[in-house]
């Protein structure tokens, strides 16, 4: 492990040599850990220096990480807040006599769970947090399918088959087949950030890489994308990691 010193901060960091041509890049981990993927022939004194000049930005995104960090670890317990399309939306949790099962409902600006009365502790988060990702998977499924019928016509093209699922790395994906994979937590970020995710998928049917005319393709129909996908850079952190879920797929063909 590598450490410099910045003001009355240690930072530490962990050097990853692949086959980068001369660039350097920075990664900070949920866990404030920095890594830095570099070039094999880059000397450690030179890395140390790079790291150095990007001190307070590492130590920056590490003190937000900690703010996020503190407010991403949920109980699922009545007053919490889960985002669904930009917007936070407070849990309330019905308990009943023989329910037949965990129903979710978003009612009134709060979403709605209703559970057994005799279901308690861990047992309760846990249904409360299963039938919260169903309702997030469901309501995933049908926006993207609206969202991508909204922007067929302007962009000329249409996925063959679309996977929703739990990424741990990308807000979505576009293989050479047509298909376009879809993080479901996506359905929490604003609608206009979700409608640059799913044209981003779109226009990659016509270019399969990041050239200019991708680029040109995506601001061609949201202008400002540059905006969106910022929010994301910035936000991707506390959306990605706030429920701790076990691999989850939709999968579905469109006509």
């Amino acid at each position: 492990m590598n450490q410099i010193t910045f003001g009355n901060k240690k930072i530490s960091y962990l050097i990853k040599r692949g086959k980068r041509g001369k660039t350097v890049a920075l990664h900070i981990h949920s866990d404030s850990t920095v890594l830095v993927l570099s070039p094999q022939s880059l000397e450690p004194e030179k890395i140390r220096e790079i790291v150095s000049k990007r001190a307070r930005w590492i130590v920056q995104k590490q003190e937000k990480l900690k703010r996020f960090n503190a407010g991403i670890l949920k109980e699922f317990v009545s007053g919490e807040s889960f985002p669904y399309l930009g917007r936070q939306y407070r849990l309330k949790i019905l308990r009943s006599d023989g329910a037949r099962g965990p129903t979710c409902k978003l009612v009134n600006g709060r979403f709605l769970i209703e559970i057994d009365r005799g279901i308690k502790g861990k047992a309760a988060s846990r249904v409360v947090s299963e039938s919260l990702l169903k309702w997030y998977m469901d309501h995933a499924k049908e926006k993207i399918n609206e969202r991508i019928e909204r922007y067929t016509i302007p962009i000329g093209k249409k996925p063959l088959k679309i996977i929703i699922r739990d990424q741990a790395k990308r807000w979505a994906s576009c293989s050479h087949s047509r298909i376009v994979r879809f993080n479901w937590k996506v359905i929490m970020t604003p609608i206009s950030v979700f409608d640059y995710v799913v044209v981003h998928e779109l226009c990659h049917l016509i270019h399969a890489d990041h050239s200019a005319g991708f680029w040109e393709k995506v601001e061609s129909v949201i202008p400002d994308y540059k905006r969106k996908r910022e929010w994301l850079k910035e936000n991707s952190m506390l959306l990605t990691e706030m429920m701790n879920t076990e691999n989850r797929t939709i999968q579905f063909c469109l006509a």
